[in-house]
């Protein structure tokens, strides 16, 4: 659960930041970046896994066509796109 900092909170980390030497802001952006990153990319495969699912379930909806050897659009769909 995210608690947006207080303002106090954030003036005490500006005064923190100041008071660092030029190679210990390197190491906090580096750190930062990488926990930006790591976001982005937990909501990035959260959106793919959405979408993915609400193309099985438009796949799921479309008609059922059984040609001449009995594999159905659906089981064909079912294989390719990992529902077994």
């Amino acid at each position: 659960m995210y608690i947006a900092m207080a303002q106090q909170d954030l003036d005490i980390l500006a005064q923190t930041i100041e008071r660092l030497t030029p190679s210990e802001k390197l190491t906090l952006i580096a750190h930062l970046a990488r926990s930006l990153r790591d976001v982005t990319m937990r909501t990035t495969s959260v959106q793919h896994r959405d979408a993915l699912c609400r193309l099985r379930q438009e796949l799921a909806g479309l008609p059922v066509h059984n040609p001449v050897n009995g594999f159905s659009n659906r089981q064909h769909d079912r294989l390719l796109y990992g529902e077994v």
